[in-house]
């Protein structure tokens, strides 16, 4: 698998398709300010193999494509939050009813077995995940994304090695960006705020700042990792 064309057609693909297209970029902040939900009905259409990137329109489909895609994430996550539920939720329970004391706080710890397979379990879908979403963009079934004969049929014509190391290589891609903003913004906001003398004001401005940021910046992250996850998923027929 050539990784570098990978990354260098998905950074293309943004570039072309977003960066490069105010208008299309500005949309897509829209559609996080929806709470994400048409953002992801775009993600299902860069999916389905949409090349040059798509238009941002027809939002109503936007509207339903996205949250189909958001049944599906939270299905898959149903384990994770019967798990973390588990492990959290009697502590939070206790607190809620203002049960716990600041000692009993302090002495608390995790279940460790449930952790590790909270853990193992993340990793899991996470290996999955990109694979099922992208069958079900394509499929418009959602049975097909929970088809998990055919999902480790697609992983296997693509390697498993190949593909698992193409997801690792996409989340340090988009988390070191990612960490120089946040690193940023914290050491400009702690400069500001010493300088400023603190307040709830200068707070409040390094708070919306930050969420400005977010905004203007997650479309060409979104954009990326699908444009990526998509090649990913093509290269299953060139392997085969």
């Amino acid at each position: 698998m050539d990784y570098g064309n990978l990354l260098d057609d998905a950074l293309h693909y943004t570039k072309d398709g977003v960066f490069s297209n105010i208008s299309r970029w500005m949309k897509l902040i829209v559609a996080i300010i929806c709470l994400g939900i048409p953002l992801n009905g775009y993600v299902m259409r860069i999916y389905r193999g949409a090349t040059p990137a798509p238009e941002v329109d027809r939002w109503g489909t936007l509207f339903v494509d996205g949250l189909k895609l958001i049944i599906v994430g939270l299905i898959y996550a149903i384990p994770m939050i019967i798990i973390w539920a588990f492990i959290y939720g009697g502590m939070l329970l206790t607190v809620v009813q203002g049960k716990m004391s600041a000692a009993t706080m302090a002495n608390w710890s995790p279940n460790l077995g449930l952790t590790l397979l909270l853990y193992v379990i993340e990793i899991i879908i996470g290996i999955i995940m990109p694979v099922a979403a992208i069958r079900f963009a394509r499929m418009g079934n959602f049975s097909e994304a929970f088809n998990f004969s055919a999902i480790f049929e697609t992983i296997k014509k693509i390697g498993w090695i190949n593909y698992i190391v193409a997801l690792i290589l996409v989340t340090i891609v988009v988390a070191i960006p990612i960490c120089i903003i946040i690193f940023g913004l914290i050491l400009i906001g702690g400069i500001s705020l010493y300088m400023m003398g603190g307040g709830n004001i200068a707070l409040l401005g390094f708070i919306a700042a930050g969420i400005l940021i977010i905004l203007v910046l997650a479309p060409l992250f979104t954009v990326f990792q699908a444009r990526y996850m998509t090649r990913v998923y093509d290269s299953a027929a060139i392997e085969a």
